[in-house]
């Protein structure tokens, strides 16, 4: 008899600042009115097998507790559908007043996960060449649904200058999610952190303001190393230029990030495309990625705490 152990990546997201919600659940306290948004990501649409992940949010903030709650959905589909991920999380941050200038906010969040494994939609190639008349051994696969709980752990630390760095980890139980009982194909832990900042390059107001956020990402699971920096350019008010770059601990470059947005009373709206570079040649165009980000946000409460920006694009 034959075991199989399916392995898979968990989702990312280009536009990571303005998604963090998905990563480190601390961020439930991070803004200081209710915010709405809505992710769509769309990579390798240019191959058959593409990767395909919708994600929705909304973060309603409690100041009377000096906290706040967070609701998301996910669903990230991998391989056309051949593994399909949905998931709904709960997430919970409180905020702690360190000094006058710093603020301290830790998260948990708890979600409950159904992931679906279909294998009918696998080829092999068996499969071809048995199409075309020659004698090859079937392979298959069979297909399997699982659901559990999942949790996660995050800090985030931020002050009145919009400096802000934060640590999380996902998976902490590790549970199952393939048909294997082995313990190594249990889900591995995943930890994620970032920098950000911003510098006023020239104050004013409406298209006299120009301002630039770099940040820095890192993700680590198992085997998989991300690192992605860069910087969003603001200026005019209302408009957004933005490059990154994604690479691994080794300086491989794996594409370059470019991204434009526009913001105008509550609303933001992003959208960024992944140029690989991993490889050039005519699948280049076809092994990138589309990313859109919406973001509604209400007013902002007054606080005696001089209020900090949110680290996404405003």
């Amino acid at each position: 008899m034959l075991s199989w152990a399916v392995r898979a990546q968990d989702f990312h997201f280009s536009q990571y600042m303005q998604n963090l919600i998905y990563v480190n659940p601390a961020c439930a306290a991070l803004p200081n009115s209710v915010e709405a948004g809505f992710t769509y990501r769309n990579q390798w649409p240019g191959i058959p097998a593409t990767f395909i992940t919708y994600g929705a949010t909304i973060v309603l903030p409690l100041d009377v507790l000096n906290s706040g709650i967070g609701v998301s959905f996910l669903n990230d589909m991998q391989g056309s559908g051949v593994i399909n991920r949905t998931s709904a999380s709960l997430m919970y941050g409180y905020r702690f007043q360190l000094t006058s200038k710093w603020q301290i906010r830790a998260g948990i969040g708890a979600s409950y996960v159904f992931k679906k494994f279909n294998a009918d939609d696998l080829v092999f190639r068996s499969d071809i060449l048995n199409d075309l008349g020659y004698s090859f051994g079937q392979v298959t696969f069979d297909n399997y649904s699982r659901s559990y709980p999942d949790f996660g752990l995050g800090v985030i630390a931020s002050n009145v200058r919009n400096f802000s760095f934060g640590f999380s980890v996902a998976h902490i139980t590790r549970p199952e999610e393939s048909l294997s009982n082995l313990a190594e194909s249990r889900l591995p832990l995943k930890y994620s952190s970032f920098v950000s900042g911003r510098i006023i390059a020239r104050k004013g107001s409406g298209t006299g303001s120009l301002i630039f956020d770099p940040s820095v990402f890192f993700s680590t699971q198992q085997q998989n190393h991300e690192l992605v920096w860069g910087s969003q350019v603001l200026f005019g008010g209302n408009f957004m230029i933005g490059g990154w770059m994604r690479q691994n601990l080794k300086f491989k470059f794996e594409s370059l990030i470019v991204a434009a947005g526009i913001s105008w009373e509550h609303y933001n709206i992003s959208y960024s495309y992944d140029v690989n570079l991993k490889k050039i040649n005519f699948l280049s165009t076809k092994m990138a990625a589309h990313e859109v980000t919406f973001l509604y946000r209400f007013e902002y409460n007054e606080m005696k705490f001089k209020k900090v920006e949110c680290p996404a694009y405003l």
